[in-house]
């Protein structure tokens, strides 16, 4: 058994993808495996790939998808050939520092095996982080442990990324990734969270998100998406996976919390869409009602804690939509 497994799910990421690798090869923690999954790339990852595994057979193992299947169910056939006592993911266009799977390894061992260990996430344009020693910043090597059922609340500030954690395996050994939707992370991240007994959360800005004008989800919400009311169907799976450990009665008003915000990120995405103001207002007003409707009312959620999520312009937008219905103007 290696101590940690990091899973990569590879689709046309040909231009990034080496710099992830070097990232993942070089790392001090010594008995770490990589396993890459390419989802019928359609340009030279796989050779890349095929490469990088006869160079680094120890560390790297390599499969491939024989139809595309998307993120989700990529990294689902990632997770069948984890033997690590911790498994982690990393997206294949961004990279991580040469010591975060050391260090969160090490802190796990320190305080007791929490379920989920998690560090700190920075947004990128470039490598300018990749394969820099980064000892001349201060580092968090023990960490803050929640007790999730005594307080859930510090959940609340963590990001949806699964790439910036790493879960004991024989926590999630039953849990699948949502497949043939987008936000898999939001689902994944969060039900796993709320399960957990305890998290360790380090002060690390040890990921580096590369953001990308040309590729991947966030770019994806800034066009038209008519799969977008999916996102209901992620936060639904966070409630369901609560209810089958029989956490929700207790922890409802959080998940409620998270469920709700992760629905209004879509809408300020549908604010910036290429569409007219009246199919804006349309589908911003269904997505308020469903949200209502599933997860409490938008106005009983703490504003203060609300404002730092979203948008302050959506939540304004929202609460003149009424207004509008009324037959007043919505600017």
């Amino acid at each position: 058994m290696k101590k940690v497994s990091v899973i990569v799910p590879v689709y046309n990421s040909s231009e990034y993808l080496e710099d992830c690798l070097k990232s993942l090869l070089n790392q001090t923690l010594e008995d770490i495996e990589i396993i890459a999954v390419d989802d019928c790339s359609l340009d030279s990852s796989l050779d890349i790939l095929r490469e990088y595994e006869r160079n680094y057979p120890d560390k790297l193992i390599v499969k491939h998808n024989d139809k595309n299947i998307g993120q989700g169910a990529t990294r689902n056939v990632g997770m069948k050939f984890a033997s690590g006592e911790y498994i982690g993911f990393l997206d294949s266009d961004d990279y991580v520092s040469l010591k975060m799977y050391e260090n969160m390894y090490e802190a796990a061992k320190n305080n007791d095996n929490p379920d989920v260990i998690t560090t700190g996430l920075l947004f990128v344009k470039d490598n300018h982080y990749l394969m820099q020693n980064m000892d001349y910043m201060k580092r968090d090597t023990m960490g803050n442990i929640c007790d999730v059922l005594s307080d859930s609340d510090p959940i609340l500030n963590q990001t949806p990324s699964v790439c910036n954690k790493i879960f004991r395996k024989d926590f999630i050994v039953d849990k699948l990734f949502l497949e043939d939707v987008m936000w898999e992370d939001v689902a994944f991240s969060y039900s796993q969270m709320f399960n957990a007994d305890k998290i360790l959360f380090l002060n690390n800005n040890d990921y580096f998100y590369r953001k990308r004008s040309d590729n991947g989800v966030s770019s994806k919400g800034f066009i038209f998406n008519e799969n977008v009311f999916d996102i209901f169907k992620v936060t639904d799976e966070i409630g369901n996976a609560t209810m089958k450990s029989g956490r929700y009665e207790l922890l409802k008003d959080n998940i409620s919390f998270i469920q709700s915000v992760s629905c209004l990120q879509r809408v300020s995405e549908i604010l910036n869409w290429d569409i007219s103001l009246d199919d804006k207002r349309e589908l911003c007003f269904k997505m308020k009602n469903l949200i209502n409707q599933k997860y409490g009312n938008i106005e009983s959620l703490n504003q203060d804690l609300l404002s730092s999520r979203i948008d302050p312009h959506t939540l304004a937008y929202l609460n003149e939509l009424d207004m509008h219905k009324s037959g007043h103007r919505v600017k």
